[in-house]
Order: structure tokens, then C-alpha cells, then sequence
């Protein structure tokens, strides 16, 4: 049986972002527990969820860094573009193939190392201007 621990991430120290973040890892821990039980259609419906809250997570971190002109905007947008690509394949392949492993490993191990990497990576960084900007104000 495919089983999986609950998922945190670090904070950034910036409010909003954190909150963005914990909203999808709290949607990816719900899916990723009724993953196992659940049927094509309610998969479907999940994968949808979880592709709107990552792109409203994207647009929301996006105009924050867009309205402090963060440097890094351009480098960090493309990393949120080749990630919306690899939701949309993995998708694309459960909709082909209708396989729950594959599915499955892209949402334990593919999709959540890409996650923590880029709030270390990207978003605390980029939080840590954001409140810089928004102290010198």
C-alpha cells in the first residue's frame, strides 16, 4: 500500500508566501492520503485542485517579487514555468497511462524535492528582499 508522511516546508519569514506554501502542502498531504482510495475521476478532480493552487501560489509569489522589482524575477519564474510543465506531463501521463505509481512517485519524491530546493533555493531568498523593500518603506 502506498503510504506517505505528511509534508511541512521551511518558512520564509514572509507571511504571505508562507501562507501560499502551507496551502499546498496542505492540499498535496490530503491528496496524497486519498490518493490510494481513490477512483480515476476523484484523481482527476485532485490533480486539478493541485494544478489551480500551484498557479495561484506562482502568480501570487510572482506579483509580490514583481512589486519590489526582486532581481532574480526572471530566473525564478522560469523555474515556476518548467515546474507548471512537469505538473501538466504528469498529468498528461495519468490521463494516457491512468498509472497510480507513477503518479504517486512524481507527487512523493519528483514534485516535493523540487519543492523544498526552491523555497531554499528561490523563495527565501527572494522573501528576504521582499521584507527588506517592504521595511524600507
Amino acid at each position: 500500500m502506498l503510504s506517505s508522511k505528511p509534508k511541512n516546508c521551511s518558512s520564509t519569514q514572509l507571511e504571505v508566501i508562507d501562507d501560499l506554501h502551507r496551502e499546498e502542502i496542505d492540499l498535496l498531504n490530503e491528496f496524497m492520503k486519498v490518493l490510494p482510495n481513490s477512483d480515476d475521476e476523484q484523481i482527476d478532480d485532485w490533480i486539478q485542485r493541485l494544478e489551480r493552487q500551484v498557479l495561484h501560489h506562482f502568480n501570487e509569489e510572482e506579483a509580490c517579487m514583481k512589486r519590489v522589482m526582486y532581481p532574480a524575477f526572471k530566473k525564478h519564474v522560469e523555474a515556476h514555468s518548467e515546474t507548471l510543465k512537469a505538473i501538466k506531463e504528469a498529468k498528461k501521463a495519468w490521463e494516457e497511462e491512468r498509472d497510480l505509481l507513477q503518479l504517486w512517485n512524481f507527487l512523493e519524491y519528483d514534485y516535493m524535492a523540487w519543492f523544498e530546493h526552491h523555497v531554499r533555493d528561490f523563495d527565501i531568498p527572494a522573501a528576504e528582499f521582499i521584507r527588506q523593500c517592504e521595511e524600507a518603506e
